[in-house]
């Protein structure tokens, strides 16, 4: 039987979170830790744009963040991807513990990878203690990246995704102008169960990962349970599926799904132009390459946004012939080499309504870079529609519930 929902306590979850908020600003660094030798790297502005679903539910659940200083020297930039009934709520206490614990770590100066990682082990600590029983089938994804001078610093819980778009000379493989002068490198890697290292700690731990199982009938014979969609994790119960193996909250799937980030640090170089970031909204509809290019066309980052969620939702519509859509969300954060003062920046900071023992992949500057624009087959169409079409028919209690042992619940 299904327990009564709690309510969320004032100060926590709820708010909205559409206006500005200063204490998103990249605070000042202390004068005892500055320095005036060092490069000083590229300035920083940065927009954003975000579009509710169509056909799913009555909220946008992305939130993100999309601040920088006025010199344009720090910035940080996030989205982050709520899902179940309160992964709203989810993605916007996420959205604003991470950014408060980050900055007012004491190794924000010294040592950013390990405050960024702090800061998401304090937000996963903070959804445990104060929203226990909210966040334990909802929760939210959660890709940020710091720039500080010339060094760029990724963490990601997830399949929302950080790109870098960067220019390749001609003697380094990549012909110039060929894809509008930049090519992508993947920042982050997408956490899901088919990615086999991901898949492999799940299945050591004793989870379970497969396909949903949904009850369709063939002529006139009895219902039969056919797998379809993505795969998925499942909790121990075997009812309730997640196809992303890492998230805040989420705290029924523990210890299969965690909020453990894989963090990555790049230095920056005057070939490195532009950073996108996305929710899976996003990057079911375009890839990588498409993205940047996008980006790189644009010299207003809020323009580039706009064009890069507005040309997913397109797409969705098509693909589905107008019933669905994900929530979409892009922040686009351009990298000036130039000499000349930066452009009049958009509003510093725009958070909105979508543990960690270290793991620390490769540097992601060492990707092959993204080059091929691949459109959906019809299997990878069905499977993102049966994504959203089962959420919104079992929220209206559409579904019949399968025969016993049957997964019946899924979630995303």
């Amino acid at each position: 039987m299904r327990a009564a929902r709690r309510t969320f306590a004032d100060g926590d979850f709820g708010h909205n979170r559409h206006h500005h908020h200063d204490d998103v600003i990249p605070p000042p660094t202390p004068t005892s830790l500055r320095t005036a030798s060092g490069p000083v790297g590229p300035r920083t502005v940065v927009g954003s744009s975000t579009l509710q679903n169509h056909g799913k539910n009555n909220e946008n659940q992305d939130s993100y963040i999309a601040s920088a200083n006025p010199a344009g020297t720090k910035s940080l930039v996030a989205v982050l991807d709520g899902h179940g009934e309160q992964g709203k709520r989810v993605s916007e206490y996420a959205t604003r513990t991470l950014a408060k614990s980050l900055f007012a770590s004491k190794d924000l100066y010294t040592n950013p990878a390990a405050a960024l990682e702090a800061a998401y082990a304090e937000t996963q600590r903070g959804i445990e203690r104060t929203q226990q029983f909210d966040a334990l089938h909802s929760g939210s994804t959660a890709v940020a990246a710091y720039r500080y001078r010339d060094r760029l610093f990724i963490a990601n819980v997830g399949d929302s995704r950080a790109v870098l778009g960067c220019t390749v000379s001609r003697d380094e493989g990549d012909p110039v102008g060929a894809h509008g002068g930049l090519v992508a490198v993947d920042l982050s890697s997408d956490q899901k169960p088919a990615r086999e290292d991901e898949k492999s700690r799940i299945l050591a731990q004793g989870g379970s990962i497969h396909q949903s199982s949904v009850p369709m009938r063939q002529g006139f014979g009895p219902p039969v349970l056919v797998r379809v969609g993505p795969e998925r994790v499942w909790d121990r119960t075997g009812r309730c599926g997640l196809c992303v193996t890492r998230s805040f909250g989420d705290l029924s799937m523990h210890p299969f799904v965690h909020a453990q980030p894989e963090i990555s640090e790049r230095q920056l170089s005057t070939k490195d132009r532009v950073v996108v970031l996305g929710s899976d909204g996003v990057w079911d509809r375009m890839d990588s390459q498409e993205a940047v290019e996008i980006a790189a066309k644009h010299r207003d980052p809020n323009a580039a946004a706009r064009e890069i969620t507005h040309l997913a939702r397109q797409r969705w519509h098509a693909e589905t012939q107008g019933q669905l859509s994900d929530d979409i969300t892009a922040v686009v954060m351009h990298l000036d080499h130039s000499e000349q003062p930066p452009m009049k920046a958009p509003p510093s900071a725009t958070p909105a309504s979508r543990g960690s023992m270290r793991t620390t992949r490769n540097s992601f500057g060492d990707t092959a870079p993204v080059n091929a624009k691949q459109r959906l087959g019809s299997s990878q169409r069905l499977a993102a529609m049966e994504s959203l079409r089962s959420t919104t028919a079992e929220r209206l209690g559409l579904l019949p519930v399968p025969p016993a042992g049957a997964p019946s619940r899924r979630r995303r």
